[in-house]
């Protein structure tokens, strides 16, 4: 009988699964296995063995199509031992889970996959705003979390996960001194004075997939624990990614990027474990994503190096 995976959480968790499940494959060839997901499926696109195997959940006959004759799993990295003990990261736990293995050593960066029409798009737009902004290189910027909203007129990331909205315009200020950025994130939360960055304002369907061929084509990558650093590692490209309520061993890739922290370790979050231990671990990370002016300019310092 085959497998059905179905994923669950935020996208950057969507693309920590693909190792497993690359490697999933390689030990299990004749199981034809699919993967559900929770609105994040076009990550799979163009990718050579998920593409046809992946579905949205919300699909429309999905139960009878897929599911009823299949065993169903729902891996959860956030469960495992090795995971809320900071001894492996979101590719491993999931590796744990998928193939049940605590060997991942023959484990594969994430791997995505862009059209070339996609390719093409980034291409111009990138070449166009070096000309027009005579600069070199072009970053893309990504310095709020998925758990920023706007609270009293301003962004507010209760998680701990996302630069404060003076420190990202800062940064994102001193960035645009050698090189063209582009802001990730929703234009809701573009501050009003923010002339130097580009945003994806005018530019329709700007979805995910945008953003993954602008990080493919980029020079390097700045930005918070959120799903552009799983890009930009995916890509390989350099980058500085701003820690704060995570753990950089659970989340990201300090063998590949730059991390910076403000000195102080955080409480672990139980994310999908504790109730109300979730609440305290944020209270004891209030914050945690503050930066000093000197900070900011160490941050920026960094990048002159990438």
């Amino acid at each position: 009988m085959n497998t059905t995976f179905m994923l669950s959480g935020g996208a950057g968790r969507v693309i920590t699964a693909i190792p497993a499940l690359e490697k999933y494959h390689r030990l299990n060839p004749t199981d034809d296995f699919k993967v559900l997901i929770h609105g994040w499926e076009n990550l799979y696109w163009n990718h050579p063995l998920l593409q046809d195997r992946t579905f949205s959940v919300g699909q429309k006959g999905l139960f009878n199509l897929v599911i009823k004759n299949s065993i169903l799993k729902h891996p959860e990295p956030y469960h495992r031992h090795s995971y809320y003990n900071q001894k492996s990261s979101l590719i491993e736990a999931f590796d744990e889970e998928i193939n049940n293995t605590n060997d991942h050593c023959d484990l594969d960066k994430p791997n995505i996959y862009l059209h070339t029409g996609e390719i093409n798009s980034a291409q111009k737009l990138i070449a166009e705003a070096l000309n027009e902004k005579k600069k070199k290189k072009f970053v893309v910027f990504q310095p709020y979390g998925s758990g920023i909203s706007m609270i009293n007129e301003r962004p507010y990331d209760s998680s701990g996960r996302s630069l404060d909205v003076d420190d990202a315009l800062k940064l994102g200020q001193l960035l645009s001194q050698d090189a063209v950025v582009l802001y990730f994130g929703s234009n809701e939360f573009v501050h009003p004075g923010d002339n130097f960055m580009l945003n994806t304002k005018g530019i329709p369907n700007a979805d995910l997939r945008f953003y993954m061929a602008m990080i493919s084509m980029c020079d390097y990558f700045v930005g918070v624990d959120s799903v552009g650093q799983h890009m930009a590692r995916a890509f390989n490209k350099p980058g500085l990614i701003i820690m704060g309520s995570t753990f950089e061993k659970n989340v990201s890739y300090p063998d590949h990027f730059k991390i910076f922290r403000n000195g102080i370790l955080p409480t672990y979050n139980p994310i999908r474990i504790g109730g109300s231990d979730c609440e305290f671990a944020d209270r004891s990370n209030d914050g945690i994503m503050n930066f000093t002016e000197n900070q900011i300019q160490e941050m920026y310092n960094i990048t002159r190096t990438l």
